[in-house]
């Protein structure tokens, strides 16, 4: 997706000038059993993404809200939150590499839409946290320690 002419959208807000950093996978789990539903985004960051639109590569429409991936786990995955968490960190991690110093950060936020893959698309978000690298080599080793993934 390429980012779009800015939008329309107030100031920024405070937490996005300082987000807490975590540094573990608890911690992360922590925000989402405080939050409700939170979400995983990998992007320049909040106060880029509050400023720009995004849009579909492929056919160039704009899209309603941020592409994201929900943190919480969806009623058929069988090994608790903890494992869907460490599972969203590792499948999206790619997206940090390639020198574009995008960051892995979580916010909440009113799901408008899905995606060109099906990804919910948030609207109005509140940025909580960014995770530091160290969560992601913590979820890539809990996840390859999941014997279930052995099973295919």
């Amino acid at each position: 997706m390429i980012a779009a002419a800015p939008l329309a959208r107030p100031a920024p807000a405070p937490e996005t000038e300082a987000l807490p950093g975590l540094t573990t996978l608890e911690q992360v789990l922590d925000v989402l059993r405080g939050c409700g539903e939170a979400y995983l985004r990998i992007s320049p960051g909040p106060r880029t993404d509050r400023y720009s639109g995004m849009r579909d590569a492929d056919s160039g429409c704009l899209l309603p809200g941020l592409p994201v991936w929900a943190l919480r786990p969806e009623p058929w995955w069988p090994a608790g939150p903890r494992l869907w968490v460490a599972r969203q960190l590792v499948r999206h991690a790619y997206l940090l590499s390639g020198g574009k110093g995008h960051l892995a950060w979580l916010l909440t936020g009113e799901e408008v839409g899905r995606g060109p893959e099906g990804e919910p698309l948030v609207g109005s978000f509140r940025p909580v946290a960014t995770v530091a690298p160290a969560v992601l080599a913590e979820a890539e080793a809990a996840y390859a320690a999941w014997p279930l993934r052995d099973l295919h």
